[in-house]
């Protein structure tokens, strides 16, 4: 199970990537206000980064071996309906979420 921070420091992934319509470099999500809040480790926010892409949350782009991502379409959609609040997804807010 992941700890409290870990789903803090995807959600503040998955925020910093919805801002920009096009594809966004890790690099540059680590420089997100959010996930700089959570100062997380290199390591531990690729880590993260890493579990969004496993859980289909984020699509990298061809060609940047994962350093590049978007936004899953449905979830954008979702987080467009709530005024950027990320969706109760199990990934984002731990298991509780889905009872």
């Amino acid at each position: 199970m992941a700890s409290n921070k870990q789903f803090r420091i995807r959600r503040a992934i998955v925020r910093a990537v919805y801002d920009y319509s096009c594809g966004q470099d890790f690099s540059a999500v680590l420089c997100a206000p959010g996930l700089l809040l959570e100062n997380p480790q290199t390591e531990a926010a690729y880590a993260e980064w890493q579990t969004l892409i496993d859980a289909g949350i984020l699509i990298p782009l061809p060609g940047y071996g994962n350093m590049v991502c978007k936004l899953d379409p449905d979830i954008r959609r979702q987080m467009d309906a709530r005024s950027g609040v990320p969706p109760a997804h199990p990934v984002l807010f731990g298991p509780e979420v889905m009872s």
